[in-house]
């Protein structure tokens, strides 16, 4: 897609890649790219790309280009953004838990906390760090949340496109095959 134009929210100057600026896409090099990753995660920003849509099918397709590692970082508080300590869940996420845990349903709503926020009603909090995770194993991973599920990918808010978490290896791959997809003109498919 020549001329795509990405939505990048990082001071080029501040991290060494003012040369990006106004460069297309094409025409980034890897290393250019291991920069302005290292910057979104000292920035604590996911990046966004617009156009593909969070559907199921596609968000399926983007996950299975790598694997999680398990590495915890989306299950611990974000040093970098204290104001969102928690996993949104669903009633119906919690008593999938509770089943598979053999927890009291009862018990674990109390501790999922409820939701203010009114875009998302009906729905809870489980406070972070996770109380299902524990050094590189997590007890609910079969049965997790949503949100959990599609990590590290999330819907773009108020417009059709994307956001990739690259604070673990498993978004970078992903950001990075994107990318790539881009680089080589071979991303058709993505945005339909």
């Amino acid at each position: 897609m020549t001329g795509y134009l990405l939505m990048i929210e990082v001071d080029f100057e501040k991290y060494g890649l003012s040369h990006l600026a106004g460069k297309e896409i094409q025409n980034w090099d890897d290393s250019d790219i291991d920069k302005l990753i290292a910057a979104f995660v000292a920035e604590n920003i996911a990046p966004a790309i617009p156009g593909i849509s969070f559907t199921p099918q596609k968000i399926g397709y983007l996950l299975a280009l790598s694997h999680c590692r398990r590495c915890g970082k989306c299950c611990l508080p974000n040093p970098n953004d204290p104001g969102h300590p928690e996993i949104i869940v669903s009633e119906e996420d919690l008593r999938r838990i509770a089943k598979h845990t053999r927890r009291s349903y009862t018990k674990l709503r109390r501790k999922a906390r409820m939701n203010t926020d009114p875009t998302l009603p009906h729905m809870r909090h489980i406070p972070l760090p996770c109380m299902f995770y524990s050094k590189g194993d997590c007890q609910i991973y079969t049965v997790r949340p949503k949100v959990c599920s599609n990590y590290p990918i999330r819907p773009l808010s108020g417009e059709v496109g994307i956001t990739v978490d690259v604070r673990c290896d498993y978004g970078v791959d992903i950001y990075k095959t994107i990318l790539d997809y881009l680089r080589r003109g071979s991303e058709g498919w993505l945005f339909r």
